[in-house]
C-alpha cells in the first residue's frame, strides 16, 4: 500500500459517489438546486468518518472534477508550471513503475501544470480504472474524448 493509496470501504467508494453526483449536478448549473443542497449535506456527514488519506484522495478527485468543469483551465490560485519540478516528475514515473495508482493520481496533481490536458485527462482515466473505480474512469475517459 502505498503512501498516497487510501482505504477503499464503504465510507469512501459512497463519498465518490457523491462527488460525482455533486459534479454532475454543477455542470448542469444547478448549483442551487435541492438536490445540490441534499448531495452537499450527505457529503459534509460522510467526511467526518472519513481518516487523512481517504479526505486527501478524495480532495483530489473532487479537485480534478472542478479541472473538466472548468474545461482543463487551471486553477486561478493553483500550481504553476514552475512548480513542478524534475523531482516531482520522477516521483510520477517511479509511481506508474511500482503501480501505485493512486501516488499516479497524486503526482499528476503535481505535475498538472506543465501536462497537456488530453494526456493527463487520459493519464487520470487510467488510473481510475486500474484502481477499479470504472464510473470515475469513465468521467475522465469522455472529458478526453471531448478534448480530442
Amino acid at each position: 500500500m502505498g503512501l498516497f493509496t487510501p482505504t477503499v470501504d464503504q465510507a469512501y467508494l459512497k463519498y465518490a459517489d457523491l462527488l460525482l453526483q455533486h459534479h454532475r449536478l454543477l455542470s448542469e448549473n444547478k448549483d442551487e438546486a435541492d438536490e445540490t443542497m441534499a448531495v452537499e449535506n450527505e457529503m459534509t456527514e460522510l467526511w467526518e468518518r472519513l481518516d487523512a488519506k481517504q479526505k486527501r484522495s478524495l480532495s483530489g478527485l473532487g479537485s480534478d472534477l472542478n479541472w473538466i468543469r472548468r474545461e482543463a483551465s487551471p486553477h486561478p490560485r493553483g500550481r504553476t508550471p514552475e512548480d513542478a519540478t524534475p523531482l516531482d516528475y520522477r516521483a510520477l514515473e517511479q509511481t506508474k513503475k511500482n503501480a501505485d495508482w493512486h501516488g499516479v493520481l497524486h503526482y499528476l496533481r503535481v505535475c498538472a501544470s506543465k501536462t497537456p490536458p488530453l494526456h493527463l485527462a487520459r493519464l487520470r482515466a487510467e488510473a481510475w480504472q486500474v484502481v477499479d473505480l470504472p464510473a470515475i474512469s469513465r468521467v475522465f475517459s469522455d472529458f478526453a474524448a471531448r478534448l480530442r
